[in-house]
């Protein structure tokens, strides 16, 4: 199976997102959304990847179309991915810089 690196940090940030846009703690989130209090945490956390289901569940709990919020996810995974790119990007200019320097030396 092809692993998303981004994905669990992209659904855990939409949800707190959403969560805080909504007004909810993550106590009533979970409440609303018929999951445990510790799993809803763990996902938020990234150490759980939340089934289809308990996805379906949050999105219900926080009035969202699934395809909104796997809309917003993308975005947030496109995200990760350019500041990402962008980090390598200044990584290497600053590598190249400093072998630039090193030869005047």
């Amino acid at each position: 199976m092809k692993v998303y690196p981004y994905l669990s940090s992209a659904i855990a940030r939409v949800i707190e997102v959403l969560r805080a846009e909504r007004g909810m703690t993550k106590s009533s989130l979970a409440d609303f959304a018929c999951l445990e209090r510790r799993y809803l945490r763990d996902i938020e956390r990234e150490l759980k990847k939340p089934t289809v289901n308990a996805i379906y569940s949050i999105c219900e709990a926080l009035r969202v179309q699934p395809e909104d919020f796997f809309r917003r996810v993308s975005e947030e995974i496109e995200k990760k991915k350019n500041s990402e790119r962008r980090a390598a990007s200044i990584s290497k200019a600053m590598t190249v810089k400093a072998e630039s320097n090193e030869e005047k030396v």
